[in-house]
């Protein structure tokens, strides 16, 4: 399964996205988290949520091979079916919980990966961990909210270069 869910003896419950070889966040990922996360919110057992990505990556974003389907979906199917609905639902379901939720950054956060951290309410990071959205280098502006969010938790100078050409 691409999200598992354990629930540790401390009352603390891991969701973690498993999605080799960088944990991308293509549809059945999505669909995963989306089934399995809401289940860590209402146990009551569980009193904070850590997201985690497998091995040592936390998340390197989307699934690019998904982008040949959005092109072949052309502009007009892409309106009626939006391709980053289910990841922005995704995020705001984790922005939204009512138990405080961690992103565990164990390796690089990447484009989307990047932005489902800054979805949740605090983020920690290991040595090895890095953040960036590498998409600008492409000429592509990050598509699931972290344009908005990134500015909330960081100084708007170092968001705005973050946002428009850099990764730290």
């Amino acid at each position: 399964m691409p999200a598992t869910i354990n629930v540790r003896p401390d009352g603390v419950g891991v969701i973690t996205m498993n999605s080799p070889p960088v944990n991308s966040l293509g549809t059945e990922l999505v669909t995963s988290f989306k089934q399995e996360f809401p289940k860590l919110v209402a146990d009551p057992k569980v009193k904070a949520i850590v997201v985690t990505g497998n091995g040592n990556m936390f998340c390197g974003g989307a699934e690019i091979t998904e982008f040949a389907i959005m092109v072949a979906m052309g502009p007009e199917k892409m309106k009626e079916n939006n391709p980053v609905a289910a990841l922005s639902e995704m995020m705001d379901m984790i922005d939204a919980s009512p138990k405080t939720v961690v992103a565990a950054l164990n390796g690089p956060a990447l484009g989307g990966g990047c932005e489902v951290s800054l979805a949740c309410h605090y983020r920690v990071a290991s040595p090895k961990s890095s953040v960036g959205f590498p998409e600008v280098n492409l000429g592509l502006l990050p598509g699931a909210q972290g344009t908005q969010r990134l500015p909330r938790v960081a100084p708007l100078p170092t968001a705005m270069q973050i946002i428009a050409c850099a990764m730290l």
